[in-house]
């Protein structure tokens, strides 16, 4: 087995430092690198960057350093420019990955992925996994994108998985090469088609990382999480390491917003609704599906007529 991880760094301050820990970019990036080393998988690293920093510095990966303009770069168009090497790899690597510089894929993220890919991807479903933050007050930790409880739930081969039909963005995306050619195939790759889950619009940056599995682009049914003992696996929780968004939101704040990014508004454990409160989803996911981007394409009516 093989794996291509793409990085895009953007790193227009190199001296300024983040999140409670207070380090620079690129310390987060070469914390996330010597991490992404340890996994059982052949690894290739590749770093795509605009400038020379990381020239002179010692990290386990290619550095691709892109021309780019001041315009296009502040837009968020770097985290694109690893598409064109990726489809020039699409036969020598078995898996792909994407990933934001801070977002700390893990061993056990790996053994979670390939636990339940087989059954999903035969299935046509998406593997789900949670973004978290940490809470160095009460000690526990936030998902970032989640603001509203995953009520939803089927089974498949007895194992229960809940629907994440909230926000499936989750900073990064992981296929195989089978997965990977068709998605390099759609305008959805080359950014001719946009990305969205229908709550929002998406920034290019988010759109780059939101990939094959945008709820608008309909190839998988679902995403999914599977339940152990009603919470999420604990293998599909990744940290973002810069620990940036959960101070960004007040305690109230946290408790009336449901949008997505930087919400931290429930505890990793507890994204799942209460056992009594679920709902056994039988529906047809094609025709949910096709509502979804019918109500996104015309959404402009609706705001008419609430004038």
């Amino acid at each position: 087995m093989s794996l291509s991880i793409h990085i895009p760094f953007y790193n227009l301050n190199p001296q300024k430092k983040e999140g409670y820990r207070q380090l620079t970019r690129f310390d987060f990036l070469k914390e996330n690198i010597d991490n992404l080393k340890k996994l059982s998988i052949k690894t290739n690293i590749f770093v795509h960057t605009h400038n020379n920093f990381l020239e002179d510095k010692i990290i386990d990966a290619e550095i691709i350093n892109h021309k780019i303009n001041d315009n296009d770069l502040n837009k968020g168009h770097l985290t694109w420019l690893s598409r064109p090497l990726m489809e020039k790899q699409k036969e020598d690597y078995k898996y792909f990955m994407y990933l934001e510089h801070d977002i700390k894929f893990s061993e056990n993220n790996l053994k979670y992925f390939l636990k339940h890919e087989d059954v999903l991807n035969k299935k046509k479903f998406h593997l789900g996994f949670l973004i978290y933050e940490k809470n160095h007050n009460d000690k526990k930790n936030y998902s970032i994108h989640i603001g509203s409880k995953l009520e939803k739930y089927i089974k498949i081969n007895t194992q229960k998985f809940f629907l994440n039909d909230y926000d499936n963005y989750c900073c990064f995306w992981i296929y195989n090469q089978k997965i990977f050619k068709k998605f390099i195939k759609t305008d959805w790759w080359s950014f001719k088609n946009k990305l969205t889950n229908f709550r929002h619009n998406y920034g290019i940056t988010e759109r780059s990382a939101l990939g094959y599995h945008a709820m608008n682009i309909n190839y998988f049914k679902a995403t999914l999480l599977p339940s152990v003992n009603e919470k999420p696996d604990p293998n599909c929780f990744i940290e973002h390491i810069t620990n940036n968004y959960f101070n960004k939101f007040s305690e109230i704040e946290k408790k009336n917003y449901n949008d997505i990014r930087g919400v931290c508004k429930f505890n990793i454990e507890d994204v799942f609704i209460d056992k009594q409160n679920q709902k056994y989803f039988k529906n047809n996911f094609d025709l949910i599906n096709f509502k979804k981007i019918f109500l996104w394409k015309f959404r402009f009516l609706k705001r008419k007529f609430r004038k």
